[in-house]
């Protein structure tokens, strides 16, 4: 699509369908400097057309350029100030930056403007952890009754119903509304041929232990590397809906750290050390890896986002990885960054199990769409962790959720002290850092440390046992 966008600017450069089309393209790649580009394009062609800074503002949203966002949005909310377009993308951007009532009374004003407006109703889900009022439940659940509901969104309504019949007490109705959910999600990854293929898991974390096998662990420093301009990484990775978020808050409060989130470059070079073993072997691969180390340090390196520089004109000097899906690289950490903290997130596995059943997990979870499959992949993320923790004992920190709800103080003492880095008050108050959170616990690190959002497998238990039976012993 991006070359065929490409082309038709070249032909016809004043379309602005044209220019459009190719915003689309990188936008979905991820490609945001380069989809913000374009689309100034879009804007210089028509710039009266309120629709398009709406447009802008999510792009610019989307590549964190919050106050590019905010002027789109300014110019656009001149234009049609009462636009339910313009009010549910300025509610997006209040959500991502932490102004949660800002972000819900501009959802529920966009509801009031288009009753129909189903992103609204699944933003004033999230927003709410759940907490709809009865109208906005009715209006949810007539929407579901609609035969034109695109799946996607019918997916997500169903999510959100369940949270919203889980936050009064309606366990069964719930859990049934989650369930069809994943089983419409479930049919759209079939139709795009993804699919949760257990033999390729089991023999990826075979490969991955026949490449990192038993040795004795490397000296870890945690010192920033003198001479080095790039932060630094550090890692925090675990099963997602691990408490990952909540680490990367208490890091990020940290006046040295940046949080950069879930950041895309190390799954891309684990893929393809996998596919190179797959390929050649572990003994030629081992002879390979060796040789590529450099230019995958700088491959990840250049693509770490740049951080702004604090108030005293000083740029962090390291920055916090927050991919779950990185347990499965911890061996290859140790080779590209030996001296970047590990930070591993533990947690109950049912807890786990139910907190991803009933959200709507991207297609890099294809595990995500079956309580069994979620049981089977938990299973194999136990098995490796426990072969890198014996690997290397001194370079991984494991931090349990519970541990960390019990004694928040005392964790985040040993978090810091781990991590080399010295005690500062904010990080103890996380929740009120100002930084933007893209994650489902958007709303939840907005909110001390407590208990509140543990515990809720307890109600489900009865219908858990096809996640059960598919973990180890």
């Amino acid at each position: 699509m991006q070359q065929i966008a490409s082309a038709w600017t070249r032909a016809e450069p004043d379309s602005v369908q044209a220019w459009q089309s190719l915003s689309h393209a990188c936008f979905e790649q991820k490609f945001f400097t380069e989809s913000l580009d374009a689309f100034d394009v879009v804007l210089s062609l028509d710039p009266d057309n309120f629709r398009h800074h709406v447009s802008a503002a999510r792009i610019a949203t989307a590549a964190e350029r919050y106050e590019r966002a905010q002027r789109h949005l300014t110019l656009a909310g001149r234009m049609q100030p009462s636009a339910s377009e313009v009010l549910l993308a300025s509610c997006r951007l209040n959500y991502l930056t932490g102004n949660l009532q800002q972000a819900e009374q501009d959802c529920r004003q966009a509801l009031a403007a288009s009753p129909t407006l189903v992103p609204a109703y699944i933003t004033l889900g999230q927003l709410c952890q759940g907490r709809l009022r009865r109208e906005e439940v009715a209006a949810i659940q007539r929407l579901l009754a609609q035969t034109w509901l695109h799946p996607e969104y019918r997916a997500a309504l169903l999510f959100t119903l369940g949270e919203a019949l889980d936050h009064v007490g309606e366990y069964g109705a719930a859990f049934s509304a989650w369930q069809q959910a994943n089983r419409v999600n479930m049919q759209l990854s079939q139709q795009e041929g993804i699919a949760y293929q257990r033999d390729e898991q089991e023999q990826e974390l075979d490969i991955l232990i026949s490449l990192f096998p038993p040795g004795t662990g490397s000296s870890v420093s945690h010192k920033k590397a003198a001479g080095t301009e790039s932060p630094q990484p550090i890692f925090v990775l675990g099963m997602p809906r691990s408490g990952t978020t909540l680490v990367e808050s208490i890091l990020a409060s940290h006046s040295t750290v940046h949080g950069g989130g879930e950041l895309p470059m190390l799954p891309e070079i684990h893929d393809e050390l996998i596919a190179m073993a797959r390929r050649i072997g572990i003994e030629e691969t081992r002879n390979v890896m060796q040789r590529k180390l450099a230019r995958w340090r700088e491959a990840y390196l250049a693509a770490l986002p740049t951080p702004a520089e604090g108030d005293a004109g000083e740029k962090p000097g390291w920055i916090v990885d927050k991919q779950p899906l990185n347990f499965r690289s911890i061996g290859l950490i140790r080779l590209l960054f030996p001296d970047s903290p590990v930070i591993a997130t533990e947690r109950d596995a049912l807890e786990i199990g139910l907190s991803i059943y009933r959200h709507d997990f991207s297609k890099n979870w294809p595990c995500a769409h079956r309580l069994e499959d979620i049981g089977h992949y938990l299973g194999l993320h136990r098995r490796l962790m426990a072969h890198w923790y014996a690997l290397a004992p001194n370079h991984i920190h494991r931090l349990e959720h519970a541990d960390m709800i019990k004694d928040s103080s005392a964790e985040i003492r040993n978090l810091l002290a781990f991590a080399g880095l010295s005690e500062e008050p904010a990080c103890y108050e996380p929740h009120k850092t100002q930084r933007a959170v893209s994650t489902f616990s958007a709303v939840q690190v907005r909110q001390p440390v407590s208990a509140a959002f543990s515990g809720r497998a307890r109600h489900y238990v009865s219908y858990l046992e096809p996640l059960k039976k598919n973990l180890p012993a």
